[in-house]
């Protein structure tokens, strides 16, 4: 199944980074384009936009709740503080923070639900890089069979299921120890 592949998969991948010198430079192209003002600014803005007033219509909000969605908002801020000081495309140490505050909400878990189904997903900006874009320079495309290109595009499409399919499968590699080093 999904595990199979993605084992499979994983292991194409590190052949073909053995492979690829300009590996380093593609990765490093994708983060940027990922992490780009264009591609994180405006879902946050969003999020920040609708979260707000949402935050203060919950009148009867556990006081736990509250301050785990008044930190989310405090992050949201912070990254887009980052974005509004900096260039574009992000210097290192910028790619850096933005980084550990995406981290660091991640920590948080989702915001609220009625706040996320209020936002417009927004297309890839013209020229931006996607994850299609990226296996293809990789040469990894071309290595997949149809069902498992179909397979990575569902998991390509819900990052739910993506989520759950590596902890699944980092829970085996825990298991089987650091074979690495």
């Amino acid at each position: 199944g999904a595990e199979d592949f993605l084992q499979n998969f994983l292991q194409s991948f590190d052949k073909a980074v053995g492979e690829d010198p300009k590996f380093e430079q593609s990765l490093s192209s994708l983060m940027g384009s990922m992490l780009s003002n264009d591609l994180l600014s405006d879902p946050i803005k969003q999020i920040t936009e609708k979260m707000e007033p949402w935050l203060k219509s919950q009148k009867g909000l556990p006081a736990a709740e509250r301050k785990r969605y008044e930190d989310q908002l405090d992050v949201y801020h912070a990254i887009l503080g980052v974005y509004r000081s900096r260039p574009d495309p992000l210097p290192e140490d910028a790619r850096e923070e933005v980084q550990r505050l995406i981290g660091n909400l991640q920590l948080l878990g989702q915001p609220p639900d009625e706040v996320m189904q209020q936002i417009q997903p927004a297309e890839p900006p013209e020229g931006g890089e996607c994850m299609e874009d990226f296996m293809k320079a990789m040469g990894l495309g071309e290595s997949l069979g149809a069902g498992e290109q179909d397979l990575l595009q569902k998991l390509t499409n819900d990052p739910e299921e993506l989520t759950k399919v590596m902890k699944d499968l980092s829970a085996g590699f825990s298991d089987e120890g650091c074979k690495q080093q």
